[in-house]
């Protein structure tokens, strides 16, 4: 029971923070969407002329979709691989200097077979 009061005292303080974390991570969403969606108006953009020339000589509309589409691949998936590598590192950084060894607890990153259950 004591331990619950000393923690109700900064249940508002985790609440703002959570609600910060939020904003931030929704930011920063926000900018990653209108990054990749400008990078690919501005190579369709400079690709204009290329596109024009290639259906004048006779692909079809579908194959111009999939170009673009493998265009657009070519900057979303080593984008989110190089995500997924930086929040592992972050993660286990992060776990270092909140937990330590004399606490207990071990610091695993990858979940094991307990975290399904």
């Amino acid at each position: 029971m004591p331990l619950l009061l000393e923690m109700s005292v900064l249940q508002y303080g985790v609440l703002l923070l959570g609600i910060v974390f939020d904003v931030v991570i929704i930011l920063f969403v926000t900018i990653s969407i209108l990054l990749i969606y400008s990078l690919l108006m501005v190579s369709v953009e400079t690709k204009t002329f290329e596109n024009g020339v290639l259906r004048m000589v006779g692909i079809s509309i579908t194959d111009c979709v999939s170009c673009i589409f493998y265009q657009s691949s070519v900057f979303v998936v080593p984008s989110l691989i190089f995500a997924y590598l930086m929040a592992i590192v972050t993660d286990y950084i992060v776990y270092h200097i909140l937990f330590s060894t004399d606490m207990g607890i071990q610091v695993k990153i990858v979940p094991d077979s307990y975290a399904t259950i």
